[in-house]
């Protein structure tokens, strides 16, 4: 009987796995899960590591995958600096050219404390746009980016000047936002 038990507990187990995987291969984990397994991931970092982690925010192969999204993040050191990576496959890219992945990790990190600025509602629409949709400029990167609400859709700017281009076409302006938001989709 104990016998039985165990192998009904570890199939159990292994469909409950299965399962989670697959649903979180096809897009059907909410973003508060996603975000629960990116903490997890992140806290397997030491401390010090996990706060380097948190201010790149996002691997610099790959700008629109979070660190922590893929599982625990690798980390390479370049030129005595440490550079966070979601996963292996990216660390042969990263170490091609250290000292522009040094830079644009440095680039990160201050954009990402430009956007630590807005709400968290906000943040998470100016992640998932990354990118202004008049110049194409990282958000971030002019410092915390203005939000426009153009036809009830929230759209962020690099920078104040960019204002009057949104506008005038508004619905260009939305095209282009529609399609920053689905740029990650065709890294996979």
């Amino acid at each position: 009987m104990k016998r039985f038990f165990n192998v009904t507990l570890i199939v159990s187990f292994s469909l409950a796995a299965i399962t989670q995987a697959l649903a979180y291969n096809e897009g059907e984990t909410s973003p508060a899960d996603q975000e629960k397994d990116i903490k997890a991931a992140l806290e397997m970092l030491s401390t010090a590591d996990r706060a380097l982690a948190d201010s790149q925010r996002f691997c610099v192969t790959m700008p629109h995958e979070r660190l922590g999204a893929m599982g625990t993040p690798k980390k390479i050191t370049l030129n005595g600096k440490p550079v966070f990576l979601c996963c292996e496959g990216c660390e042969k890219k990263a170490k091609a050219h250290p000292q522009a992945t040094l830079q644009a990790v440095e680039s990160m990190k201050k954009a990402n404390a430009a956007l630590a600025k807005l709400s968290k509602d906000d943040r998470a629409i100016a992640e998932q746009q990354m990118s202004c949709p008049v110049t194409k400029g990282r958000l971030g990167s002019m410092g915390t980016p203005p939000k426009l609400t153009i036809q009830g859709k929230s759209v962020f700017l690099c920078c104040k000047g960019c204002e009057r281009k949104a506008l005038a076409d508004p619905k260009a302006t939305l095209a282009k936002v529609e399609k920053l938001m689905h740029v990650e989709d065709e890294h996979e």
